[in-house]
């Protein structure tokens, strides 16, 4: 088993963005969504993101009808500062758009949305979806964690077979992981000979809907970026109390936990996602 890498340099440099140029509400972009499979429900704009409209359960049965029918894709779990950085990184927005489903990864997202005018049901938390899974699922479908470091993925894999989980590979790459490289060509076909039917990305952002939008034709399989998800699973770190995630502010519990890591993204780089916002509301009220 391989070791993981924390960080890797990927993507495209800043460039200029404006949630001016954004998709109208309820309209997906051009893509290559897997052929078969029940439909992702509409979509609504956050700040030039179509976000699909769908509760925690409804996603659930959604990537558990993808994953047991074989049609495949990919799921992405944008937050407000993914969101933000698909203003500045072209290649990790094409990424975002390229998946199968995009559903809110916290309150921040689905308060950005009610700013606007065009409220969310509800989030969709990226770190829930592995136990919901294995609950919805059970032996069924093989399951693959890819990612983590070193030691983590096994560990992961380990809770969630407990919770009645098949586990088909838990795989981890090694510091400096490039998407594209020769390690990379190596593990993904390690993972599609495992018969994995879901499989666990966690890789962060950007690299890991990068690696995703590479690899979703090439593996019978849905994946999901889940990021840190791994590492909660795993018991490696804690997750805040249900009731800061229920009124949305699970960022100021990490913010207490690694302030000197997120502080920039939190106190800086994603205020203007809600300036995007009320843009968007005060847009909407001057047309016709």
């Amino acid at each position: 088993m391989t070791s993981a890498s924390s960080s890797v340099p990927v993507g495209s440099p800043p460039v200029g963005g404006s949630p001016a140029g954004s998709s109208p509400a309820g309209s997906s972009p051009a893509g290559s969504a897997p052929a078969g499979g029940a439909a992702p429900p509409a979509t609504v704009n956050i700040a030039g993101i179509p976000i699909h409209n769908a509760t925690f359960d409804e996603a659930v049965a959604l990537i558990a009808g993808w994953a047991a029918d074989g049609s495949g894709g990919y799921v992405y779990t944008p937050n407000v500062d993914d969101v933000v950085k698909t203003h500045r990184l072209p290649d990790f927005k094409r990424a975002v758009l390229g998946a199968r489903l995009r559903v809110p990864d916290g309150m921040g997202i689905v308060y950005g949305s009610r700013i606007a005018g065009s409220p969310l049901k509800g989030t969709v938390t990226g770190r829930l979806l592995p136990e919901a899974l294995a609950k919805a699922l059970g032996p069924t479908v093989g399951f693959a964690f890819f990612g983590g470091k070193p030691g983590v993925a096994e560990e992961a894999a380990q809770v969630l077979a407990g919770k009645g989980a098949r586990i088909a590979a838990a795989l981890a790459p090694e510091m400096g992981f490039v998407v594209g490289s020769d390690e990379d060509t190596r593990l993904t076909a390690q993972l599609r000979e495992s018969g994995a039917g879901v499989i666990f990305v966690c890789l962060g952002a950007p690299r890991q809907a990068l690696w995703m939008e590479r690899h979703a034709s090439e593996l019978p399989a849905v994946l999901l970026g889940v990021g840190a998800a791994v590492d909660v699973l795993a018991g490696r770190s804690s997750s805040a109390p249900a009731w800061m995630t229920r009124f949305g502010v699970e960022w100021l519990y990490r913010l207490v936990h690694e302030p000197r890591r997120l502080g920039r993204r939190y106190l800086w780089d994603d205020p203007r996602f809600f300036l995007w916002m009320l843009r968007q509301r005060f847009s909407r009220r001057r047309r016709p």
